[in-house]
């Protein structure tokens, strides 16, 4: 260990590819984990008064979608017997409903958070809340607001996720949206419900928020009952306790943590989105880093080459070499993890706040201390530095003694047996997966090629000495009777392990930029062929700022509406779950359902309908859709809402739709879900071409250094620093441009693939998108890159001898 940490302290620059690739990992991973472990599940604010939580029975079909309900009758009678337990307070049923404020007949707040926006009058007592104005709501069309909804109001298109956080369609972000009239006891609201635009007398404000109707209205407008929250004196425990003796096998009782299931969908996928995002950092992160100090330590120990053969010489085991390798690499990234860990974990606040602004995390968010992000990503710092230097202890320690007495130029070996060996089994094993992707299900397509893509790329890297020989002679023939172009072309030959480290990871960066960006590109092409071909071309009624069309903006256009409503449906010993618009005279099941249940065409399922209430229903047909008659639909799910509509006639206006070509909506649905690709992209692609720029400089900045000789030579010879900075130049841009080359190639291969899979799904033509900005952009920077590393030494060399 002392020989080690001798050797990092003299010879620091040679780790310093290492040291900044760990740092930069360890930082990545330690920010990311901070904010993924900071960003829990949290129950609702409206059950704080609520330590305990009652909920129906878990669906079996694994699918949080699948949330059963109680009837309405159900919920009553469960709640009267756990109200009479001893230190039961109260037990309130929560039937919630959908609701949004119209301010100029225009919907406003969040969408998705307005379907659970309506609630009981008696369920404000689960969140403690008061009157601050007025009285409660006696009657049908009266309603009690919240404070927030009667001040402020968010037009459409405002911050989803701070109207998410605080449970309510009317939350504002500060400085979203415009500001919308108070509302006070005594007025009128304007607003949407499932049946369509309604005044509502405010008989009062309550200091929380939501919309709260009487008792019997929100059981009448809600699709059953999920929650009865319990307020309690006395030891929660005991009330948990009798509790699930009470509700037995009707119900799930809920304490602590457990009450955090119930966070509202629309936050929780806001969490979801985020959490992919820094799952995706962390896992490339390490990758990138395993790929860097692998990159980075073959090349040193290749430079060390006579020092290791010297050590071998005087005595030195293989395994010591070994394990002199594995001690300077552990010194350098522990010490690279105890400064990055820290560095990433002050880093996450400010991402967390950028991330609440761009809808991955909930408004509200805040990061907490995570001690355990800080030791886990130090320790896994410490394990992939050495996971990446392994390879290069092996080779390292198979150095022979009689190296120390021989000095040449020239690479011993550029391509190694195993380079041999796994090159060509990468590229069969990608070629293999591009050539049977047409075969592959519609959902394994996109993996299987990017799984090709990650074959073939690494077969290029590990072919590349092969592959450079004839690319580099080929580029630099137009040059090749200057005299910096013989310089250049010959010091690339010689040095093929140097080119070859220089250009793999140029050739990862720049395969996955092209490869990531061009498939988005092309599938959002393919999807909005696709989805424009299934309607006729005409206007759709859809959605303005609502999560659904109302029945008074379908009935408004002469139309029927296609209420939507999932069903739980069990045939035998299997339950699953689906979505059927309500439409004909029966039960029709869609392919895949009737596939899941083993059902078909005649036989009786049982259906749960979204109020809780079960009926035996035969199976009319199979098709590619599944429908349920429309008056089923009307009677178990009240807030059931219509997706869109098309349009025989002109549209008239109604509140929550607006009138578009089928086109344009398709690739506005389109554009809005590639915004958030986009984002993950930058990210990702951000990533990589930061790990390359490490990569890149210290393997320049480390070749160059050890050229000293060499360029002396030149010198004596006489070169003056303009003529050898014209050279290093020279030889840095063909290291790049060669692995521009090969992962532009690879990556293009791969995306036609991909799009010769997509063609053959959707049956019609589509382009190949190249996102030629964003490859010339990551090209450029590479370049930009490899010049500074590559020029710093010769300029530091040649102001040392002035």
């Amino acid at each position: 260990m002392s020989a080690a940490w001798a050797m990092v302290r003299h010879r620091f620059a040679s780790f310093a590819g290492t040291f900044v690739a760990v740092f930069l990992g360890v930082a990545v991973v330690s920010g990311s984990a901070t904010l993924y472990l900071s960003s829990q599940p949290q129950a609702p604010a409206r059950y704080d008064q609520a330590p305990v939580l009652v909920t129906p029975p878990n669906a079996e079909t694994g699918d949080t979608r699948d949330q059963q309900a109680w009837t309405a009758a159900e919920a009553s009678a469960l709640a009267a017997r756990l109200g009479s337990l001893p230190g039961v307070m109260a037990a309130v049923p929560d039937p919630w409903f959908y609701v949004q404020r119209l301010e100029a007949g225009r919907a406003t707040g969040d969408d998705q958070a307005a379907l659970i926006d309506g609630h009981p009058w008696s369920a404000a007592t689960l969140g403690a809340y008061r009157l601050t104005d007025g009285r409660a709501p006696k009657a049908k069309g009266e309603v009690v607001i919240g404070t927030d909804v009667s001040a402020t109001a968010t037009a459409r298109g405002g911050t989803a996720p701070a109207a998410a956080a605080a449970g309510t369609t009317a939350s504002v972000a500060a400085g979203s949206g415009p500001r919308g009239s108070a509302v006070t006891a005594g007025t009128t609201v304007e607003v949407l419900t499932a049946t369509g635009p309604e005044t509502w007398q405010v008989t009062g404000t309550v200091d929380g928020p939501g919309f709260y109707v009487t008792d019997g209205e929100a059981a009448r407008r809600a699709s059953g009952v999920r929650v009865i929250g319990l307020t309690v004196t006395g030891d929660v425990q005991k009330v948990v306790d009798a509790a699930a003796a009470e509700v037995g096998s009707s119900g799930v009782v809920r304490s602590g943590a457990e009450r955090d299931a119930l966070e509202p969908g629309s936050i929780t996928r806001v969490r979801w989105i985020g959490a992919q995002l820094l799952i995706a950092l962390v896992s490339l992160g390490a990758f990138a880093t395993v790929f860097v100090v692998s990159s980075t330590c073959a090349l040193s120990a290749a430079q060390r080459r006579r020092e290791l053969g010297l050590l071998r010489a005087v005595g030195a085991t293989p395994g010591q070499v070994r394990r002199m390798m594995y001690a300077e690499t552990s010194l350098v990234a522990l010490l690279a993890g105890l400064i990055g860990a820290p560095a990433g974990a002050a880093a996450a606040p400010l991402l967390g706040d950028a991330m609440v602004g761009i809808g991955l995390e909930p408004a509200g968010f805040t990061v907490t201390w995570q001690p355990t992000a800080l030791i886990g990503s130090v320790l896994l710092g410490l394990f992939v530095a050495l996971a990446g230097v392994t390879a290069a202890t092996r080779r390292a320690s198979r150095i022979p003694p009689l190296d120390a007495l021989r000095e040449a130029a020239a690479d011993p070996r550029a391509m190694t047996p195993a380079r041999w060996v796994m090159g060509p089994l990468c590229a069969i094993a990608g070629g293999a997966l591009l050539a049977g992707m047409p075969t592959f299900p519609l959902e394994m397509r996109s993996s299987a090629g990017l799984g090709a893509a990650m074959f073939l790329l690494c077969a290029a890297a590990l072919l590349s000495p092969v592959l450079i020989v004839p690319l580099v002679r080929t580029v630099a023939r137009p040059w090749r009777g200057t005299a910096t172009g013989m310089l250049v072309r010959e010091g690339t030959l010689t040095g093929v392990r140097r080119v070859a480290s220089t250009a793999a990871p140029v050739l990862a960066t720049v395969g996955l930029t092209v490869l990531l960006a061009g498939t988005v590109a092309t599938i959002e092409v393919a999807a909005g062929i696709d989805e424009t071909a299934k309607y006729p071309a005409a206007d759709v009624l859809v959605p303005d700022g609502t999560p659904g069309l109302s029945a008074a903006a379908v009935a408004a256009q002469g139309a029927e509406p296609a209420l939507t409503t999932r069903l739980l449906i069990t045939h035998g010993d299997t339950t699953t779950g689906g979505y059927a618009t309500g439409r004909g005279d029966g039960l029709v099941l869609d392919q895949f359902t009737a596939s899941e249940l083993g059902s078909k065409a005649g036989d009786v399922v049982t259906v749960r309908f979204a109020d809780g209430a079960r009926a035996e229903l035969p199976v009319d047909a199979v098709e590619e859709e599944a429908s349920i008659p429309q008056d089923l639909v009307r009677r178990h799910d009240p807030d059931a809402l219509t997706s869109m509509i098309v349009l025989k006639d002109t549209a008239v206006p109604t509140p929550g739709a607006r009138s578009v070509p089928i086109r344009d909506f398709v690739m506005e649905e389109i554009e809005e879900e590639g915004r958030l690709v986009d984002l993950f992209l930058l990210a990702l692609i951000g990533l990589t071409a930061g790990y390359t720029a490490i990569a890149v400089g210290n393997t320049l900045l480390m070749a160059t250094t050890a050229r000293r000789v060499e360029f002396q030579a030149l010198r004596l010879a006489g070169a003056g620093t303009g003529q050898v900075l014209r050279v290093v130049s020279g030889e840095a841009l063909l290291a790049v441009s060669v692995g521009a080359a090969l992962g532009g190639l690879v990556a293009v291969i791969s995306l036609a693939g991909v799009r010769a899979a997509v063609e053959d799904e959707i049956g019609r033509d589509i382009d190949l998108v190249i996102p030629w900005g964003s490859t010339a952009a990551v090209t450029a920077l590479c370049a930009a890159l490899a010049l500074t590393a590559a020029a710093f030494p010769v300029l530091r060399a040649a102001r040392g001898r002035s």
